[in-house]
């Protein structure tokens, strides 16, 4: 969907202290759109926002709207939500974060990061690689990376590093160059209704992905390795610590906090070649598969291997994931 957004727009941002949102309101802020919002309570996000300029109302008032010329609400957000239903009868435009995103990355080239779980991590390791090697990328995470100290950051490179939201069908909404899918278990059912069709948009977000791009599968997860059966197109690679992995990780060495592995990456005419002594600063086999994923995208967009391993163990983390908290007798507290 075409969002045609007028200079003098008010963008008001129903539930906008949400990871999701947050990022989202920052990004087109940054792109000079004049944006405020909503909340019950405040938070780190709703601080950053605050401190950025952005007006942040607290609690839901119809008063809030009074200003706004065009809605962008979460799908936490109930329908009877007053400053919702004061919207309505105003007629302003009312669109959904997940169409409002797809409109305003329309015009980059996106890595679209989806999957159960592993995708904060994922986009973040990601991310952290697109700077390193200078690309500028504009990222939209789902959590705080410590390097950009933001969920959110507006690049000027061509490239979008985008963590999207299986939860409400809308990571079918943006447009992919290259994706990447995690794993894929049963949740969301409220949404989707049953398993099959959640199954059914994973399918159809891989086959969106277009020929001059990749889907990056982790067929570690036996509900996407069964999915890669019955896709119709092949334009896909995979990852994970299976032998038939077209990156698969391999001499796993686990330290205290951090891990070391080796990369055995087979893709066409059987031609093998390894990548030595990848560092990274996390530790749990889902970490290194997140890592894996992370640099298999990087490798295809021409990436030098010696800047993703600068990236990778520049790599501080994720705020409130994996952080450390203390030491006691030589172990290490999480």
């Amino acid at each position: 969907m075409k969002i045609n957004i007028a200079s003098n727009e008010v963008i008001h941002f129903i539930g906008i202290g949400g990871i999701g949102m947050s990022g989202l309101a920052q990004i087109m802020y940054n792109m000079g759109f004049t944006i405020q919002g909503s909340d019950l309570n405040k938070n780190k996000n709703t601080e950053r926002l605050i401190k950025k300029g952005i007006t942040v109302y607290f609690g839901h008032n119809q008063k809030n709207v009074k200003q706004a010329t065009m809605i962008v609400i979460s799908s936490a957000i109930k329908k009877n939500n007053e400053e919702l239903v004061a919207s309505r009868k105003k007629k302003l435009p009312i669109f959904k974060r997940g169409v409002m995103l797809a409109n305003i990355v329309a015009l980059k080239k996106n890595i679209v990061i989806t999957g159960s779980h592993g995708k904060t991590t994922t986009t973040s390791l990601l991310a952290n690689i697109l700077v390193e090697a200078g690309l500028d990328p504009t990222v939209i995470n789902g959590g705080v990376i410590n390097s950009l100290k933001n969920n959110a950051q507006l690049g000027r490179g061509e490239w979008a590093v985008i963590e999207s939201d299986e939860s409400d069908g809308s990571f079918l909404k943006l447009p992919i160059t290259y994706s990447i899918v995690t794993n894929l278990d049963k949740e969301h059912l409220d949404f989707y209704g049953s398993f099959d069709i959640l199954k059914k948009s994973f399918s159809t977000f891989i086959e969106k992905t277009p020929s001059f791009g990749k889907s990056l599968i982790c067929i570690d997860n036996n509900n996407l390795k069964l999915l890669l059966t019955k896709l119709k197109t092949r334009n896909f690679l995979t990852y994970g610590f299976s032998k038939n992995s077209n990156y698969q990780i391999v001499n796993v060495k686990k330290r205290i906090n951090h891990s070391i592995f080796d990369l055995r990456i087979k893709l066409i005419h059987n031609k093998i070649y390894k990548i030595k002594n990848i560092k990274v600063n996390l530790i749990g086999n889902h970490n290194i598969s997140n890592t894996t994923a992370s640099i298999a995208v990087a490798l295809n967009l021409g990436i030098q291997i010696k800047k993703i391993k600068k990236a990778l163990k520049k790599f501080s983390g994720i705020q409130r994931r994996f952080t450390k908290v203390f030491s006691l007798e030589k172990k290490e507290f999480y």
